[in-house]
C-alpha cells in the first residue's frame, strides 16, 4: 500500500512538472513569436521606405539630368 502511494505521488509530481514545463515552453515560444513578428514587420517597413526613397531619388535625378542636358 505504501509503495502504491509513493508511486502515485511520483506520478502526480511528474504530471505537474510536465504541465509546468509545457506552460513555460508556451510562454517562451509566444514571446519569441511576438518578437519575430515585430522584427519582420519593422524590417519590411524599413525596406519599403528605402525602396520608396530610392525611387524618388532616381526620378529626381532623372529630372535634373533632363533639365540640364535636354533643354528645349
Amino acid at each position: 500500500m505504501k509503495a502504491e502511494l509513493i508511486q502515485e505521488l511520483q506520478l502526480l509530481q511528474n504530471c505537474r512538472a510536465n504541465k509546468f514545463a509545457d506552460d513555460m515552453a508556451d510562454r517562451i515560444l509566444s514571446s519569441v513569436d511576438a518578437v519575430n513578428e515585430k522584427l519582420s514587420s519593422t524590417l519590411s517597413l524599413r525596406g519599403s521606405m528605402l525602396m520608396m526613397l530610392e525611387k524618388r531619388l532616381n526620378f529626381a535625378t532623372l529630372r535634373k539630368l533632363r533639365a540640364r542636358f535636354f533643354k528645349p
